[in-house]
């Protein structure tokens, strides 16, 4: 397969994973990179395309991304100490601390948007994905109920839900556990739902077959 094909192959995944864009969120998340694009400010990528015009020293061609977002955070963190009420600046901010490297920070923004608004479904997903990313089996249960409460709040996520909650059970050794919520979804969707492909291919790759 070439890498277009590849690339292609990849984008139509993510398309059916979200069931067509039932709720904006990231295919990629945060982590999942966690990278919401809709959260990226225009000036920083119009930083970003100045730094690649520029010649860069071998030391500084590694990181001229990682080096802009840390230029903008002390701004996004004086916006949302101005008005701590701005849902978008605060997951901005929440992104931007967790593509730094900052996730302990990047949780407690998540965290304080869903204690106000628990009933919304993307940052439910938000958290539960920043979350799978720790090696703490309480932060990785956290993450798997944050999902199963997404699912409830919009069934429509149910396909992406189940599949990273099959993720959280294989990182928590439970690789019968895991198997069971793929092989569960795929127990009530039809034949033809182009999806499935994504399931039989997390089981096989647990079971080996």
């Amino acid at each position: 397969m070439s890498e277009k094909e590849k690339s292609d192959h990849g984008g139509m995944n993510r398309q059916m994973l979200l069931g067509g864009g039932a709720v904006v969120l990231a295919a990629g998340l945060f982590a999942v990179g966690l990278a919401v694009g809709r959260y990226h400010q225009p000036d920083a990528r119009q930083q970003d395309s100045a730094n690649a015009e520029e010649p860069m020293s071998q030391a500084d061609a590694g990181a001229p991304h990682v080096a802009s977002l840390a230029d903008l955070l002390p701004g996004l963190e004086a916006k949302v100490a101005a008005n701590p009420k701005d849902v978008d600046q605060r997951l901005l901010l929440a992104q931007t601390y967790n593509e730094l490297g900052q996730r302990d920070k990047g949780t407690r923004e998540l965290r304080i948007v869903h204690r106000a608004d628990p009933k919304n479904t993307e940052v439910t997903i938000l958290l539960g994905a920043a979350l799978m990313e720790s090696d703490s089996r309480k932060d990785l249960n956290e993450a798997f109920a944050l999902l199963d409460d997404a699912v409830r709040l919009k069934p429509a996520v149910s396909p992406m839900a189940r599949l990273y909650q099959g993720d959280i059970r294989l990182k928590l050794g439970d690789t019968q556990g895991a198997v069971k919520i793929w092989q569960d979804y795929l127990n009530h969707t039809s034949a033809g739902d182009q999806r499935r492909a994504m399931f039989e291919e997390k089981i096989a790759a647990a079971t080996g077959h």
